[in-house]
Parts: C-alpha cells; sequence; structure tokens
C-alpha cells in the first residue's frame, strides 16, 4: 500500500485552540481535518459514509481529536510524523478495521505515527484520538513503542470518560487546571492501563490474512479484469473462505467490496471529467461494469444520483483517489 509519507509533516499546536465541524462529502472531510490530519484514498462504501463530526482539542504537546461517523467509509490516514497516537473506539456498532487489528468497543490501541495506516468501518463508530509528541513523552516513549500494534481495554471508560470531560471543561471555558496537569493525567492514565492489563494483540485466520493482502492489492492495482474467481485462484483459497474472511475483517462480502470500489473510481472519474470528452458507459466499461442497467442502479444506490448528473453537472475537481491509490489501470474498452 502507498504510504503518504509525502503529505506528513511535524505537529502544529496552538494551545487552547479547539473546533467542532460536521462533513458531507469528501471536500468537507478534508475542510474539518486538522492540520495535523489527512485522509487519501478515500473510498464511500455505503450511502451517506462520507458524512460525520470531527471536534479537535490542542493543548501544548498534544492534539485530541473526536469522530463519529455513521459508517461505510475507507482511507488512509496519516498524522503529525514526529508523534505517537493513542487510540480508543467509543461505539463499534458493527466491523472496524485499523490496519491489520480488527476493533471493539472500548479498546485503546497506540500506534506511531511516522507512516500512513488503513481505517475502514461498515457501520456507526465514535473514537478520540491522542497525538502526542514523542519528545513529550520522555520515559514513556520505550512503553509506548512496545505496545504499538497493540490493545488494551479501556477498563469502566475511565479513558473515554476523561476525553469526554475534557472536551465540556476546555470548550466551555471550565477547568482552571493548566495544560501541563492534564496532559500529565492523560499520560499517567494510559501509562497504568498499559501496565495493569496483558497487551491483547490481533489473531487473523489463514483466511483473513489473505483478505487484507487483496485489499492491499486492490489499492496498487485495480482494472476491469479482477474478479472474485481471480483473486480466489491467484491466492489459492475457496471463494466461500474469501467471503467469509471478508465478511469477518470488513462486514463486507468480497463481491460487494470489489464493487463499491470500482464504483468509487468510476465516481472520481466521472467528477473529474466532462461530457464533452467521454462519456458514462466509456468510464464505466473502463473499471469492469459491462451491465449499464446494473451499474446504473449500483452507482445511484451509492451515491444518490445517476451517473450522466455527476458527470454532466458542473462540480470541482476531487482527489480523494490520486495516482497513488491505484497505481496499475488497465482500461477494458
Amino acid at each position: 500500500m502507498e504510504k503518504n509519507k509525502q503529505h506528513q509533516q511535524p505537529i502544529y499546536l496552538q494551545a487552547g485552540y479547539f473546533r467542532k465541524d460536521f462533513y458531507d462529502d469528501y471536500t468537507s472531510l478534508e475542510l474539518t481535518s486538522s492540520t495535523n490530519w489527512g485522509h487519501n484514498c478515500t473510498y464511500q462504501l455505503l450511502p451517506n459514509g462520507l458524512t460525520g463530526e470531527h471536534k479537535f482539542i490542542q493543548l501544548h504537546t498534544m492534539q485530541i481529536s473526536y469522530g463519529t461517523r455513521p459508517g461505510g467509509m475507507m482511507n488512509d490516514i496519516y498524522s503529525a510524523s514526529d508523534c505517537i497516537s493513542i487510540a480508543v473506539m467509543k461505539k463499534v456498532e458493527d466491523k472496524a478495521c485499523f490496519d491489520r487489528m480488527k476493533l471493539k468497543v472500548d479498546d485503546i490501541f497506540i500506534f506511531d505515527d511516522s507512516q500512513a495506516f488503513n481505517f475502514m468501518s461498515n457501520d456507526a463508530i465514535e473514537f478520540a484520538v491522542i497525538s502526542v509528541k514523542k519528545s513529550a513523552l520522555g520515559t514513556r516513549l520505550p512503553l509506548f513503542l512496545h505496545v504499538c500494534n497493540h490493545r488494551v481495554k479501556d477498563t469502566q471508560q475511565h479513558f473515554s470518560l476523561l476525553l469526554e470531560k475534557l472536551w465540556i471543561d476546555i470548550s466551555e471555558k471550565n477547568t482552571h487546571d493548566s495544560f501541563e496537569v492534564i496532559e500529565e493525567s492523560i499520560l499517567s492514565l494510559i501509562e497504568n492501563l498499559l501496565k495493569s492489563q496483558n497487551l491483547i494483540a490481533s489473531k487473523l485466520t489463514k483466511g483473513e490474512e489473505i483478505a487484507l493482502i487483496i485489499r492491499d492489492q486492490l489499492y496498487r492495482h485495480m482494472d476491469g479484469k479482477v474478479s472474485i474467481s481471480s483473486l480466489s485462484k491467484q491466492h489459492a483459497v475457496s471463494e466461500k473462505t474469501l467471503q467469509n474472511s471478508f465478511k469477518s475483517l470488513f462486514g463486507f462480502t468480497p463481491k460487494l467490496f470489489l464493487r463499491q470500489l470500482k464504483l468509487n473510481l468510476v465516481h472520481h472519474d466521472l467528477v473529474n471529467s466532462s461530457s464533452h470528452y467521454t462519456t458514462v458507459s466509456r468510464i464505466a466499461q473502463k473499471w469492469g461494469f459491462t451491465h449499464m442497467g446494473r451499474f446504473s442502479q449500483y452507482y445511484t444506490i451509492l451515491f444518490g444520483e445517476n451517473p450522466s448528473v455527476t458527470l454532466n453537472k458542473p462540480k470541482p475537481p476531487i482527489h480523494n483517489i490520486s495516482p497513488s491509490c491505484v497505481l496499475t489501470q488497465e482500461e477494458m474498452y
């Protein structure tokens, strides 16, 4: 998977800054993201998947981000390159997958922000993420690096409740504590949770491992010839195993997952094309759709409008799916 390190910058903090925004498409998603976060290779997997809420608080050495999504989105996320991030899942209605981890409610996990990670969910989720400068962790840094890509549980939701209270206190100016005191209380709570629990490593079945390989493969090489049967043969696994593994990880059958990715690529091309130079059928066939009636139905359900409307209406270009997202495109005309 292409990691977007070229977008990652050192964290920028303005102590006391906070904001709350809603988004309802890719463009507004980017606008609501802090300068310390970014999204790439964004795929809408369900109708209204690109909707939600972002909130941010910045302290002296950390930023706290709060997110609410109705579900049905997948993208690469990246944050400031000089940080460690600690995330807690406050709600997971069905499936959520962060890189190689299947996430459940009350999971706390830590990741190193020196790279980008794939994140998807197929239903409603709520989460909070703390990005803290590595230089501010002091003697805690080895512990935090050691537990990267593992999980612990937010026992009795102490961590979630602390972060909820922090948002209220700072946004409503109810707190008299210094930011240094707040930061120390957060890090101390995380440290105690890490030291008092056994780390939970992600255990994936062989089929789930293959499903993750296929997910990454589709980022690098998507064309009209890709099919579930071809992927099954390539990885020497039955289609039934693929189906069970995809549903376990992502909540979608591989057939639906693949179709939604292709529909996103069609949508991207329609938005960034002119009806003077191309047609809906030409773009649909490029990504492997040959039955125009079914294609139009699938597209309209996912994006809420007929593909010809997308192609013909005036709109600014969007860049949610950059060339790095699909490195090989074998067009079928």
